[in-house]
């Protein structure tokens, strides 16, 4: 299913010990790095769910991990003055706008604390922590280990995911663990929400939110399929995006696919890809009866309740005094900030990708397939972009970074021997 090149990236070394390698050969700061990524992305990307509530604000440990990052972020970020450039204008051009217009309605308009924290934590305090402080870290892991600890945290999102979604329609529950898979504040609600679909449940996994989910993975598939070896976890990938049973992900691993496919990462002439595809679609035509849908649920008009939305249209200067961004993220930020705003709350979403499409012949594997989980992503995003969801943008953000991602620092170590 990967391009004919991508196994050269991922080279010889077995998946399991690229990451011993790198352990072994990292001086102390390097592991230090590596812990630390390590850490970010287990609880962002296997585990983004697992904490509690404080007052009305749900905690998860991946929050706290990237707050804990932050700080050592910044303090290192002055000593070596190692600044990422396009991150920084990207911070600067578009999030920081975006995050003083919310200040102003925030003061203007009132508006409840809540409201205020949840948006400005999207825009403001996770492309600050992403962007301008940790992305220049990025370029002291080699691509091959970063690729690698994705590979092992998709692998057990998709493990789990799927060992749910077999069990619930047999017993009727799912595997929660409080605390770890779910915020022990939202145990046992899930089957309060609209997840049920026939005898199904959506496939959760560790997101307890099947677009959530889905919307996640159409971010990271592509870099999981440039450094997966095992062709069986890449179709169990695409088997647990399809159980998602949301249209927005199907029609997001359309776009991810013939993005892929326009990009070279996959070649049009393997027959893995084609049964892939076929097993996808298959997959598919054998859920949609048994859910007990019909082509008028396929296609619906109601576009799943989203119509109801337009009801509560303002186009304005600078938007309604409400903030909210639902399902349908483009609307949502028209609506929120306006035809001045606008533009600026866009700009945090598609900078990345316009400035990968403008410097396309210099991107290196991972950061084409970076591009093309974004894009995949900002398809989906038309219709449930589960914006301000933990942790659809902490990844999101995560995944921009590696699309600015220059490429591995000369260090004098032996680090330089894994493939970056």
């Amino acid at each position: 299913m990967r391009a004919g090149g991508t196994a050269g990236v991922a080279g010889n070394a077995r998946t399991g010990s690229i990451l011993g390698q790198a352990w072994r050969s990292g001086a102390s700061v390097q592991k230090l790095l590596l812990a630390g990524f390590i850490a970010l992305c287990l609880f962002n990307l296997a585990l983004p769910k697992g904490g509690f509530r404080l007052l009305e604000y749900p905690v998860t440990w991946g929050y706290i991990i990237l707050a804990m990052l932050a700080v050592p972020a910044a303090v290192n970020l002055l000593v070596r003055g190692n600044l990422a450039v396009q991150p920084i204008i990207h911070f600067g051009l578009f999030c920081l706008p975006v995050s003083l217009l919310i200040v102003v309605k925030a003061v203007v308009y009132s508006s409840p604390p809540s409201e205020t924290v949840v948006y400005l934590t999207v825009f403001m305090a996770m492309p600050l922590i992403m962007l301008v402080l940790m992305a220049p870290f990025l370029e002291d892991l080699p691509a091959q280990v970063i690729g690698t600890i994705f590979v092992w945290c998709i692998r057990f999102t998709v493990a789990w995911g799927l060992m749910n979604f077999i069990l619930y329609p047999f017993i009727k529950n799912i595997v929660q663990i409080p605390y770890i898979t779910v915020n022990v504040a939202d145990y046992g609600t899930i089957f309060l929400r609209n997840n049920t679909r026939g005898p199904f449940l959506k496939l959760l996994s560790t997101y307890n939110n099947g677009n959530l989910y889905g919307d996640c993975m159409l971010m990271l598939a592509p870099i999981y399929f440039l450094y997966e070896r095992s062709r069986v976890w890449m179709l169990l990938l695409i088997a647990a995006l399809v159980c998602t049973l949301s249209r927005t992900v199907w029609i997001g691993m359309l776009a991810v696919a013939g993005l892929m496919m326009l990009t070279g990462q996959v070649n049009l002439r393997r027959a893995s890809l084609w049964g892939g595809i076929v097993a996808g679609l298959g997959l598919i035509l054998v859920l949609i009866p048994a859910m007990g849908w019909t082509a008028e649920n396929v296609v619906n008009a109601q576009l799943g309740g989203r119509i109801r939305s337009f009801t509560t249209f303002e186009l304005t200067l600078f938007g309604r005094s409400k903030l909210a961004i639902p399902e349908m993220v483009y609307f949502g930020m028209l609506n929120s900030f306006g035809v001045l705003g606008f533009p600026f709350a866009l700009g945090t979403l598609f900078a990345g990708p316009i400035f990968a499409i403008t410097h396309f012949n210099q991107l290196s594997p991972l950061r084409k397939a970076a591009f093309c989980g974004l894009g995949g992503y900002l398809v989906a995003a038309m219709s449930d972009g589960a914006f301000v969801f933990p942790p659809t943008m902490v990844l999101f953000y995560l995944v921009t970074g590696l699309l600015y991602r220059r490429g591995l620092r000369p260090t004098g170590t032996n680090w330089n021997r894994i493939a970056s």
